[in-house]
């Protein structure tokens, strides 16, 4: 399964003169999606069609042909979803009517083509499951912290500096540490699914 490496893409592109706008979001949760939705949705626009699919194991999938023939608009645009193994992202395609009617076959290809042609040209990353972890250590602590990240080839996401220095990174499986003699002040581990590049 594969995500977008960054948070938005958008393209347009001109069919019998109607204007066709291609926003790909990535999206984890409804909230998300919903968010999105009505971020990047045109309310002057005379279509707002859409697809997403969030999760794996039991994907969350939908899409709405706003008021297009049914079949038309969303489903075309689950399909190139489908067809390109992606998940936890909703591609909205905003059309501005021209004044030539397209007629359904037409159409379907029109949706279909501005839905794939971004994918094309955007960073896809397989997702795999992971843990994050979350390490509060010293500040005595730290650097040897980071150099054994270093060496296992671990990024870390984020550091944040407090009483203690708080280190949120990603790793394969919850044993990091199991071989290792770290004076933790706290670990936590969580398990959660990951991007992680090719």
């Amino acid at each position: 399964m594969l995500v977008i490496k960054n948070d938005f893409y958008t393209n347009t592109s001109e069919i019998k003169k109607s204007k066709f706008i291609t926003i790909i979001g990535k999206v984890t949760s409804r909230n998300e999606l919903d968010q999105f939705l009505k971020t990047y949705s045109q309310q002057d626009a005379t279509h707002n069609c859409y697809a997403y699919k969030i999760g794996i194991t039991f994907p969350i999938i939908g899409m709405s042909d706003d008021h297009e023939p049914s079949g038309v608009a969303g489903k075309q645009i689950l399909n190139v979803i489908e067809k390109n193994n992606l998940t936890n992202l909703c591609i909205l395609v905003v059309r501005y009517f021209g004044g030539i009617k397209l007629g359904a076959g037409p159409l379907a290809r029109a949706y279909s083509q501005a839905a794939s042609k971004p994918i094309k040209d955007i960073e896809l990353i397989e997702m795999v499951k992971g843990f994050a972890y979350r390490v509060d250590v010293g500040i005595t602590d730290l650097k040897n912290l980071e150099n054994f990240l270093r060496r296992a080839k671990i990024e870390v996401l984020t550091r944040e500096f407090a009483e203690h220095v708080t280190l949120n990174f990603h790793y394969q499986n919850d044993r990091l540490f199991d071989n290792e003699n770290f004076s933790l002040i706290n670990l936590e581990i969580m398990s959660i699914f990951l991007q992680s590049a090719n």
